[in-house]
């Protein structure tokens, strides 16, 4: 009878500390739900806050009554809770009417015009450069000099010859704040130079994501144009998109991601650029190609792990629809790289190798919705990459529906 007794207590005692490590467990992966999730969703009208990629997260109004409607503004507060029971945080549900919009896939070529000069390069000059001993730094835009806006290399250029070595004052912009530097230009080989390479322009390929027939916008490429020297986001002052012929497609293999190789066509613009950020290019379209399809916006919490496809042009077609395995997915608000996505589709494999340069922007659709763009391909795989999530690319591309063009910052 004793031994039974003292079994029982262990088995009691085996179990309440079992339960104690579960809940410690459970509680410190809500922390880190709290942290990770966003304080904010966008969900149909009619529809409750719920997680494809983690069905193990619910919702519930974080008002008294039982079925708390939508308030007037459209938004509610609903708490997240794990495996129904412990209580993650509250959150706002916000309520929209479905939005519809016209798939990509095409691709179309970028043109920038920088809102001043943005500095690619320090050069020495004799044994010294003016622009170094100034304080002037790589990454730097330069936006006037000696009191004259410089928007060309040529400007600057002028600027700096016309000062003859005297002291000249330089404002530049770095990291969103302006700054006013003295530059002492040095006589080199008959001509004042101040020690500095700097761009004006850039262009390049990319694939429209997709277009807003209700706002008229586009929203392509899922990431930042960025300087090919410096690596930093690309100062954009003006800008516009076209159309592209393409020509052909370099496959990506181990280590050497490949790309879609093609030419500007000529003709008119295809649309103006609004703004470059870290979620892509956006501004006006002119016109909608005929070959766009209508799709719901597929907003974060509806996306899944899994199968799906993505619409891009590897000739000189129309978009063709390859499938890909959403492998991971971030629900956070930070940063850009949402999800990892892995190419499955054997055309694609054979022709591309995966992701190629070029191919950014493609729009991802899973169960009939836009719900993504590719972004980044994986360098020692490139069957793999990154993308975004498409409801940040719609925000973004609302943010400057109606205004003048924006420096991304």
């Amino acid at each position: 009878m004793k031994n039974i007794k003292h079994r029982i207590r262990a088995v009691t005692a085996a179990a309440a500390c079992t339960f104690s490590a579960v809940s410690l467990v459970l509680l410190m992966l809500a922390g880190v739900y709290s942290c990770s999730l966003p304080d904010s969703y966008t969900v149909s009208r009619a529809g409750q806050l719920t997680f494809s990629s983690m069905p193990y997260i619910t919702s519930k109004s974080a008002m008294a009554e039982t079925k708390a409607s939508f308030t007037s503004n459209g938004s509610q507060q609903r708490t997240l809770m794990l495996l129904g029971c412990i209580p993650i945080k509250t959150v706002t549900a916000n309520a929209s009417s479905p939005v519809m919009l016209m798939s990509g896939g095409d691709p179309f070529g970028i043109k920038l015009e920088a809102q001043g000069a943005v500095v690619v390069g320090i050069n020495d000059i004799g044994g010294s450069s003016p622009a170094r001993e100034c304080g002037i730094q790589t990454g730097d835009v330069i936006i006037s000099a000696a009191g004259k806006e410089v928007d060309t290399n040529q400007s600057f250029a002028d600027i700096i010859m016309a000062s003859k070595g005297r002291p000249t004052e330089v404002v530049i912009m770095r990291g969103g704040s302006e700054m006013t530097l003295t530059i002492t230009p040095k006589l080199y080989c008959g001509t004042y130079k101040a020690g500095i390479d700097i761009r004006d322009s850039s262009a390049g390929i990319g694939t429209i994501t997709f277009y807003d027939p209700s706002g008229g916008m586009y929203a392509g490429l899922g990431h930042a144009v960025c300087d090919s020297d410096t690596g930093e986001e690309f100062p954009c002052g003006s800008g516009s998109i076209c159309g592209v012929e393409i020509t052909g497609v370099n496959k990506s293999t181990f280590g050497q991601p490949g790309e879609i190789q093609g030419l500007f066509s000529g003709g008119s613009a295809r649309g103006d650029i609004l703004l470059n950020c870290d979620r892509g290019v956006y501004g006006n379209a002119y016109s909608i190609p005929s070959t766009a399809k209508a799709y719901p916006l597929g907003y974060r919490q509806e996306v899944e792990t899994g199968k799906a496809t993505i619409l891009c042009t590897l000739d000189g077609g129309a978009p063709k629809e390859y499938s890909i395995e959403i492998e991971s997915i971030d629900l956070s608000d930070s940063g850009v790289k949402d999800m990892v996505i892995h190419v499955t589709d054997k055309t694609l494999l054979e022709r591309a190798g995966g992701i190629v340069q070029g191919m950014s922007g493609s729009p991802i659709i899973q169960n009939g919705k836009i719900v993504g763009a590719v972004t980044h391909v994986f360098v020692k795989d490139t069957t793999r990459g990154y993308a975004i999530m498409a409801d940040k690319m719609y925000s973004a591309a609302l943010s400057c529906e109606g205004s003048s063009l924006q420096m991304a910052g």
